[in-house]
């Protein structure tokens, strides 16, 4: 099991970072310190998730990696 910590621009519609990390109790780490380092900043979307690999991430949270355009589309 993979886990991944995704920080997500809502107003840009983009993808901040993806870090991925060894353990859920890392990712969870991760996830801690970005809430400390982006607070007060209602924009940003913080979560730590777990998947097989990173191409099921993909699958299951498509949203985070596409751009507004491509969600735009997926919707249509």
């Amino acid at each position: 099991m993979a886990h991944f910590l995704l920080i997500y621009d809502r107003s840009a519609g983009e993808l901040v970072r993806k870090q991925q990390y060894p353990t859920d109790a890392d990712a969870l780490r991760g996830r801690f310190a970005a809430e400390a380092e982006f607070a007060g900043r209602p924009e940003i979307e913080i979560v730590a998730l777990a998947a097989a690999s990173e191409e099921d991430l993909l699958i299951t949270h498509g949203r985070y990696f596409l751009g507004l355009a491509e969600l735009a589309d997926r919707m249509s």
